[in-house]
């Protein structure tokens, strides 16, 4: 039986592999308030790769240099101070995707990062999937042909692909007292692999959970969101995505985001009275904006902690 992607576990994050590729296909994390503190520091961080993949299959040091793209987390280093060593991880290769750096990887998208930070401050715990997609665009405006093109990094056969967007989906879960149902939300956001206006709402990048699950070929948390809860997420989202792309025209941007546009699900089900069905989840998951702020923090957020400059201004390249 042919072997292919691979299941990295590291000390906070776990990681599948496209060995074909070269890139991670989602890291997935688990953040609380607690789990952002510690001493770590990225100053005492270096990128490596993986040993833990044949080295004909993984991502090297060596397809980035030169390639003027950043070696981008997706399991940010600043979620994972507890140690030192939990520090470290994060600087693995199956942790990175090649990502623009100037107005993306090193600023709206470390925005969001901090943004997904600052939801552990409302939730005592939160989930987050993170991954590159690789998504066509028609052929010419109003085609029905689509056609893919991405760069590719290092030297064939051993090549690596850069992503077109990257994915982050949200859940997170508050814990309640009395015998009270935990409140819980969810919320995807797909961005372009490209710089983004400092402006820009966050809401113009959201997406229905339903349709990041058909780009990505993946399945988010089927034990929890069943169809009745993707289809809350959805219709939510899709209210957000309009407000946040009717605030793009109105301030003039002209850039339309390369959104996933999706409808509601089609196979919602109504919420559950009584008894659940076998295998049908029960608890009512709203969409994160609903309850959090989604608003991204200052562009120079770092400037606000006892940080001088941005923490990624130059490590990240891949020089």
């Amino acid at each position: 039986m042919p072997l292919g992607d691979r299941l990295r576990v590291f000390d906070r994050y776990a990681s599948l592999v496209d060995v074909r590729l070269r890139n991670p296909r989602w890291v997935i994390e688990h953040l609380t308030a607690a789990s952002l503190q510690g001493a770590g520091s990225r100053g005492n961080s270096q990128f490596v790769e993986d040993e833990g993949i044949e080295p004909r299959f993984r991502a090297r040091l060596s397809d980035y240099r030169g390639s003027g793209y950043d070696r981008g987390h997706m399991a940010p280093a600043s979620n994972h101070k507890a140690s030192q060593q939990a520090m470290d991880a994060t600087f693995t290769l199956s942790n990175t995707c090649p990502q623009v750096g100037e107005g993306f990887n090193r600023d709206y998208w470390a925005r969001f990062e901090r943004w997904v930070q600052s939801c552990t401050k409302q939730y005592d715990d939160v989930w987050v999937v993170t991954g590159p997609l690789y998504l066509p665009r028609p052929v010419a405006p109003g085609a029905k042909d689509w056609v893919m093109q991405h760069p590719m990094l290092g030297q064939a056969p051993h090549l690596m692909a850069v992503p077109t967007h990257f994915f982050k989906l949200i859940l997170a879960e508050k814990k309640e007292t009395g015998g009270k149902k935990s409140t819980v939300a969810a919320a995807a956001f797909v961005m372009p692999n490209c710089p983004i206006a400092e402006s820009d709402p966050m809401t113009a990048y959201a997406v229905p959970l339903s349709a990041l699950e058909e780009a990505a070929g993946l399945v988010f948390f089927p034990k929890l969101i069943g169809d009745a809860e993707r289809g809350t997420v959805d219709a939510a989202a899709l209210l957000w995505q309009a407000r946040g792309r009717k605030a793009l025209l109105q301030g003039g941007e002209k850039h339309q985001p390369v959104l996933l546009e999706g409808p509601v699900s089609r196979n919602a089900l109504p919420p559950a009275k009584g008894k659940a069905a076998a295998g049908r989840p029960t608890t009512p998951i709203g969409h994160m904006c609903d309850s959090v702020s989604c608003v991204l923090p200052a562009k120079e957020f770092w400037k606000t902690t006892k940080t001088v400059k941005n923490p990624r201004s130059s490590k990240s390249l891949g020089a």
